[in-house]
């Protein structure tokens, strides 16, 4: 009797170390992670003024396919008479692995824009792409290949409202990150979709501090460059934030 309560016990001894080894191995390799982060200034003078930015991004990494979708928004109130900010961008992107250094990648984007030129852009490519730089800190990956872009410019475009383009495009970009340490990394992206109606340039670098395990301190720079506008408008736009990440 004795014999068989060992034997039943070292069974379940096994069985419970084999399952808490499983399960470590399960939160090792857990192919989900993302991220959210929130900013926001006020101010009462003469006037009232807020600024609100936001973002989110989810991503699947597993075995040689990468996922993501992000979104991410801007919004100010600007004083009676002038135009503030109110955009959002949503955006899809998938990569597949050839091998170590080559991959194929796909990006969809949708960008709304209460007051630029473009009122909806929907941008869509897919080419081939190259990690130049992998050490595990630091990475650098490059890319380029056709695509297509559909926009639409403003009800209230002095030029041309409310007109329509569909176009190919050229895409090509580059991405760099790197810790610097433990708490401390910094970041950027270059993208440009080129066409014949309008070029588009994006620049993106952020720095990131880590506060705390999961929640860190960002601060973000964008800007973009599109070669055609309307007559009213920049050809430049600079949006730099300051927000609270929250990692998962």
């Amino acid at each position: 009797m004795k014999l068989q309560f060992a034997i039943a016990l070292s069974g379940l001894l096994v069985v419970a170390t084999h399952s808490a080894v499983v399960n470590a191995s399960d939160e090792e390799s857990d192919p989900w992670s993302g991220n959210a982060k929130l900013g926001f200034i006020f101010t009462e003078t003469t006037t009232s003024s807020l600024s609100v930015n936001s973002g989110a991004s989810l991503a699947y990494d597993f075995n040689d396919w990468q996922q993501k979708g992000e979104i991410y928004t801007y919004y100010t109130s600007a004083s009676e008479g002038e135009d503030g900010t109110n955009k959002y961008n949503l955006s899809y992107g998938l990569r597949h692995f050839v091998n170590d250094a080559w991959f194929i990648y796909g990006n969809n984007k949708y960008e709304h824009d209460q007051f630029a030129t473009y009122r909806h852009q929907l941008t869509i490519a897919s080419g081939f792409g190259a990690t130049l730089i992998d050490t595990g800190d630091s990475k650098l990956d490059i890319g380029a290949g056709p695509g297509y872009r559909f926009s639409q410019r403003q009800s209230f475009d002095p030029d041309f409202p409310k007109k329509n383009e569909d176009e190919v495009i050229a895409n090509a970009f580059a991405e760099a990150n790197t810790k610097i340490n433990d708490r401390f990394e910094l970041g950027g992206r270059l993208g440009v979709d080129y066409g014949e109606a309008n070029t588009s340039t994006n620049l993106k670098g952020f720095v990131k501090n880590q506060l705390m395990e999961d929640v860190s301190l960002q601060l973000d720079l964008e800007y973009i460059y599109n070669s055609t506008v309307a007559s009213d408008q920049s050809n430049d736009e600079l949006y730099s934030t300051v927000s609270l990440n929250y990692d998962f």
